[in-house]
C-alpha cells in the first residue's frame, strides 16, 4: 500500500518550526575542566575537540569540521558531566533537540539536562548507544516543561545545562568507552503572544 500521507494540520505544523544550531563546536575549546566526575575507584575521563587534522571523521552534517570527544575509563553505576562551554540558550518554543553521536557499540546512556523558564530541571534521555557509526538522535521536549511565562509578552529562555554519560557496562574491571558528539540542534518556532485587542 502507499504509504499515507500526513494531515494537512500535521503537515502545516512541521512547517512553522526550523532548526537551528546551539553548538556545532567549531569555535569553542573544551578540556578536562569541562568534564566532571566523582573519583570513587578507578575512573579516569578526557574530553577533547576534534577535527579532520586528527584524521577523524566529523558528522555529516552542516559541512561539520570539528567535534567533541569523550573517553572514559568507567563502568556501570559511574557518570561523566559534560559541562557546555558557554551557555546553550533556547529562545524559542522548542519541540525537541537534536544531537549527532558517533557511537562505538558501549553499553552506555546519554542524557541531556535541561532548564524550562521556571527553572525546572528535566533530565532527557537520547537511549543506549550501543551502536557504530554516527547517528542524529532526537528526544522531545516534555509538555511539562515550561517554555513561556502566563505573561505572553514577557522574553523566557530555556538552557542545555549540561549532558550526562553513564557506562552500563556491569564487569568487575572498568574499562576505556569513546564516545563522539557533533552539532546539538533545535527544532522551534516563534513563541506565541497576544496580539487581540480587548477594546472593543
Amino acid at each position: 500500500k502507499k504509504a499515507e500521507e500526513k494531515p494537512p494540520e500535521s503537515r502545516l505544523t512541521d512547517q512553522i518550526y526550523q532548526e537551528v544550531i546551539l553548538e556545532d563546536f567549531e569555535n569553542v575549546e573544551f578540556t578536562d575542566k569541562n568534564l566532571q566526575f566523582k573519583v570513587t575507584n578507578e575512573q579516569k575521563g578526557q574530553l577533547r575537540i576534534r577535527s579532520e587534522a586528527d584524521n577523524a571523521v566529523p558528522a555529516p552534517f552542516n559541512n561539520s569540521k570539528k567535534f567533541l570527544g569523550l573517553k572514559v575509563y568507567a563502568r556501570k553505576g559511574d557518570h561523566f558531566t559534560i559541562i557546555p562551554a558557554r551557555e546553550l540558550i533556547i529562545e524559542k518554543h522548542c519541540k525537541s533537540i537534536g544531537v549527532w553521536v558517533y557511537g562505538k557499540r558501549f553499553a552506555a546512556e546519554l542524557t541531556i539536562m535541561i532548564q524550562d523558564v521556571d527553572g525546572t530541571i528535566f533530565n532527557l534521555s537520547l537511549g543506549t548507544m550501543d551502536f557504530l557509526g554516527w547517528r542524529k538522535i532526537k528526544v522531545k521536549i516534555p509538555a511539562k516543561a515550561r517554555q513561556q511565562d502566563e505573561y505572553l509578552n514577557r522574553k523566557t529562555t530555556m538552557k542545555i545545562v549540561k549532558l550526562i554519560y553513564s557506562p552500563k557496562n556491569d564487569t568487575q574491571v572498568p574499562m576505556w568507552q569513546t564516545l563522539y558528539i557533533d552539532d546539538i540542534t533545535a527544532r522551534v518556532r516563534e513563541k506565541y503572544s497576544d496580539r487581540q485587542s480587548d477594546e472593543w
